[in-house]
């Protein structure tokens, strides 16, 4: 497998991974509290993607990109009955 081929796999990961751990979160935090406060949601996947910014650099930056997105998607998606009452 070349060089090229592996970074391609690892940001296909990357991008799996933020969006199976933020539907993750989203989708316990309905389950516990019946209504997901989007906001909690948006600022705790930023806070997540500042971490793991300093911690590993750029490296993972699809990644964090990916848990934002997905948050401010899922904090949507999860309160749309909410929004549109």
């Amino acid at each position: 497998m070349t060089q090229y081929n592996r970074e391609e796999l690892s940001l296909i990961f990357q991008v799996l991974a933020g969006i199976l751990i933020t539907m993750g979160a989203a989708y316990a935090l309905s389950v516990y509290y019946g209504a997901i406060s989007g906001l909690a949601l948006i600022i705790g996947a930023v806070g997540l993607a500042i971490i793991i910014g300093c911690w590993v650099g750029i490296k993972h930056l699809g990644f964090m990109v990916t848990i934002i997105i997905g948050a401010i998607i899922f904090a949507f998606c999860f309160n749309f009955g909410a929004l549109f009452h």
